[in-house]
């Protein structure tokens, strides 16, 4: 025998090989949470060349559903090898079990799908997805804008030491690289428009472009996005590892609302947080902008205010705080939807956390460029 392969799944796994045969013996559990992860292993362990293998299962002290389901898969990946699989050691409790299971009929009725082949029959499977997802997307929206509303009614049913600490997160411990970025865009912003305008003599025009570029679109643009890379990745990846963990399952046995639980707090918190990020984001923008206006161009601090004073308005500003109050839902809805989709494995955590960060940014740009649309006609 080969020495045993430690596992923390719950289960033992030795393997040896004996007169072409490949015997694999198994200890421990063999259920629904392992069973993938013991199936892989079992791949990764029958040698090529094997004709037959014998999967000893006499050490199994648990046997469910989810080891049913492996024998099966462990069958049908050996057969398209030209393998047999046999089983010795097997418990009464186990054959018992296998034999209320009908292996042929569920073949039969899970027919694998043929890969698309075709351009068409892709983008039909891309679009099939899309609309899921988006089905998805309106189903949490309306569980979360319920959970919303009757937070507002039962204020006190609110979470509010979670959220006050996910408002620390989002909010305070964003402050270094929200000052970074949005500095600097003001400053690059500046310096782009100080080599046009000063062909023309124009150079004082800087500051009002600064202003209305960053509390319009940089400011809040911005912002939301360093929330999705943070923020939204953050909401994924605590709630799928909730999910793996099965703590996701155990608040529902427990009678507990997982938007009330999970949600609102993150929800609220981002809400509350990102509109003042983003008025501090276009103060700071503004400054990078003074920076190259006083340095590079030589126009006095008092002269860069006023002529930005006297170009700008509130509403300036506020298209921005809308954008921002925006923005922050749908980096929530985003992010908790994803780690809600987690599936039983690290792999899968990692998987939705990268999803979360690309689908809340998608969802930035595309809602950033209908309110563009919008404030420019209305």
């Amino acid at each position: 025998m080969n020495p045993a392969v430690a596992d923390a799944a719950g289960y033992e796994l030795q393997a040896a090989r004996r007169n072409g045969a490949a015997t694999i013996a198994v200890r421990g559990r063999v259920a629904i949470g392992n069973a993938q992860r013991l199936l892989e292993e079992i791949s990764a362990t029958v040698p090529a060349d094997a004709r037959e293998v014998r999967l000893d299962l006499s050490g199994v002290d648990y046997f469910d559903s989810g080891g049913g389901a492996l024998l099966i898969r462990l069958r049908e990946q050996l057969e398209r090898r030209g393998a047999a699989l046999r089983i010795t050691g097997s418990t009464p409790d186990i054959d018992g079990f296998l034999g209320l299971v009908d292996e042929e009929r569920l073949r039969a009725a899970a027919p694998r799908p043929a890969p698309p082949t075709t351009l068409i029959e892709r983008a039909g499977e891309w679009g099939e997805r899309a609309m899921a997802s988006l089905r998805d997307f309106t189903a949490f929206s309306g569980e979360v804008v319920i959970g919303l509303l009757d937070a507002a009614r039962n204020p006190r049913q609110i979470r509010w030491r979670e959220t006050w600490i996910y408002m620390q997160r989002a909010g305070y411990e964003a402050l270094p690289i929200v000052t970074l970025i949005s500095f600097l865009m003001g400053l690059i912003t500046a310096f782009q428009a100080a080599v046009q305008l000063r062909q023309f003599g124009a150079d004082i025009y800087v500051a009002s472009l600064v202003g209305l570029s960053v509390t319009r679109e940089l400011g809040p643009l911005m912002t939301a996005i360093i929330a999705a890379g943070r923020s939204g990745a953050a909401f994924a990846a605590e709630i799928g590892t909730m999910k793996v963990s099965e703590e996701v399952d155990a608040l529902a046995a427990m009678g507990l609302d997982r938007t009330r639980f999970l949600v609102t707090p993150k929800v609220l918190a981002l809400i509350l947080m990102l509109p003042l990020l983003t008025l501090y984001a276009d103060l700071v923008g503004i400054l990078g902008g003074l920076f190259v206006a006083v340095v590079q161009l030589n126009i006095p601090t008092v002269v860069y205010f006023s002529t930005m004073k006297y170009y700008m308005v509130f509403w300036d500003v506020g298209q921005g705080l809308i954008k921002a109050f925006v923005f922050a839902i749908l980096i929530a809805l985003v992010g908790c939807l994803r780690g809600f989709e987690a599936r039983e494995s690290a792999e899968s955590v990692g998987r939705i956390t990268t999803s979360a960060i690309v689908s809340g940014i998608f969802a930035i740009i595309l809602s950033d460029a209908v309110f563009t649309v919008l404030f420019n006609v209305w």
